[in-house]
Order: C-alpha cells, then structure tokens, then sequence
C-alpha cells in the first residue's frame, strides 16, 4: 500500500485514554497488516498453566521486508516451528498449496481501509477476515468455512475506555456477545485493567522498548505478551503522548529557573495466535 495511505489512518491524539489503553488499541488496530513505515507486531508469546502439571506455551514471531509483512513463524512448546508463508496479493495462483499460506490484500474507500486475509493449509481455504480500519476505530468479521460460523469483532474508544465487543455467530438469528472494557489504572500511565461488565479479567502493563513497545495481559494462570516495532519515521498516539508530557515536564522546569523556548496467530492458530474456537480469547 502507498505510504500517503497511512495519512487516512493517523491517530488523533487521546485526550482521556491513558498510555496502556491507547497501545492495547493500536495493536489491534495495525497488527501485521500491510501498512508500510507503520507500527507492526513483532511477536507475541503466550503462556497458560491452569494446574501445577499443565502448561501450554508457545511464541509466535513476525518477519518483514521492505517494511511490509512477509512470513511468520509459530511454535508450540516442545514443537517443531510452523512457517507461514504471506503473500501480498488477493490472487490463488501465487499459493504454493503447501503448507500455511496466507494472501493479503487491502482497499480504500474515503477515509476508510479494507484488510482481506484468506489463510490457507495445503492449499484448503481454513479462514477469511476482513479487517476495517478509521481513524480511532478497527473491527475484523472472522469467517471459518469448515463450520460456517462468522465471527465480528470491534475496537472503539468511549471516552477515556477502550471497549471491545466480539459477536460470536456474527449474522445468525442467534447472537452471543461479549463486551470487554479496558480502563486505565489511576496514577500509572502504563497500567490498565480489562472488565467484563464489573467483573476483572485480566491486567494489563505497557512496557516502552527501544524500538517500539510491549503489553502484557494476564491474571494467575495467563500471560500473553505482544511486542509492537513502531519504524523511526512513525510516531504511534502512545509515543506523541509521551513526548509531550515529557515536553510538558521539561517546560515547567526550565521556566522554574529561566524563560526558554521549548521544541517542536493441535488445530488451527491464526495469525495473531488466536485458536480457532470461538469461545476461547
């Protein structure tokens, strides 16, 4: 996709929403997706142990090149790695019809892009999603052919909350719906804590790397880490925040002592490691 593209999707800044909510969305919001000199996952690690003797891990790392996704690889614990191998075309004759292969394409309509994955095993189509991205808002409608069953998933921001609604038998008579709402922790920018209704599910901790940064979500027996690249040339809302509160805090120092100037992804994972039952996050 050309780069002007990205300018349709530039985040506006969050006046209300604290660092680790913010950085949950854009996750989300960009993923792996073909958006090029813009945040993208670097690797997503996940690790459950419900009982002492049970343990189900695995790691799931992205490659790119010329800023634009090109292969993952997933690999379960004590398993061998699984490539997945991605192609940037909406055309079959590129698959190989072996092994996992994924085609990406994407479309533009006013302000508004359209992602269409279609994931493919030995050539048998397994998945299609379709993501949408605006500007503040991201959704992606899941469809699995083997069952037929269609999944609808959104992210929006309701003032200072981050909410997620996921429809699970998304176009049926029948809907099971579950909102999640993400809420800052008071006093710490980098903390967050997900609900659903006034129950807490899980935690939440943005960790600032130096070429991007990192969310954990867990709770006693859960972890799931996603690494974010943010490219030198782009500035994600978590970080023009950061640097303006840092802007903020060298301000009132400096006019303290002197006036200044300041300056300017066993069965199926996707790719983003999700497995493919709906009712299983």
């Amino acid at each position: 996709m050309k780069r002007f593209l990205f300018c349709l999707l530039a985040l506006a800044a969050f006046a209300a929403a604290n660092t680790c909510t913010k950085a949950w969305y854009e996750i989300h919001a960009f993923n792996f997706l073909s958006i090029k000199d813009a945040p993208h996952l670097d690797s997503i690690y996940y690790r459950e142990q419900p009982a002492p003797e049970e343990v189900h891990e695995w790691y799931q790392k992205y490659y790119y090149k010329d800023g634009l996704i090109h292969h993952s690889v997933f690999k379960f614990r004590d398993n061998d790695p699984v490539d997945n191998r991605i192609y940037l075309s909406a055309d079959e004759v590129t698959l190989t019809r072996s092994g996992h292969e994924l085609l990406l394409s994407d479309s533009v309509a006013g302000d508004t892009v359209y992602f269409f994955q279609k994931m493919y095993n030995s050539g048998e189509l397994v998945q299609t999603v379709v993501h949408k991205l605006t500007d503040l808002y991201a959704s992606e409608q899941d469809y699995d052919p083997a069952s037929g069953r269609r999944t609808f998933a959104e992210y929006f921001f309701r003032n200072d909350t981050l909410v997620s609604r996921t429809v699970y038998d998304y176009g049926s008579g029948m809907r099971d719906s579950a909102y999640y709402y993400y809420v800052g922790v008071p006093g710490d920018e980098y903390k967050c804590a997900e609900y659903r209704g006034d129950s807490l599910t899980n935690n939440l901790t943005y960790k600032k790397l130096a070429t991007g940064f990192s969310v954990a979500i867990f709770n006693d027996t859960f972890l799931r880490e996603f690494v974010m690249e943010v490219p030198e040339v782009h500035t994600t809302a978590v970080q023009r925040r950061d640097d303006a509160q840092k802007s903020r805090e060298q301000s009132a120092a400096q006019s303290r002592r002197r006036p200044a100037k300041i300056s300017p992804r066993a069965r199926y994972f996707d790719l983003l490691g999700r497995y493919k039952r709906a009712n299983i996050r």
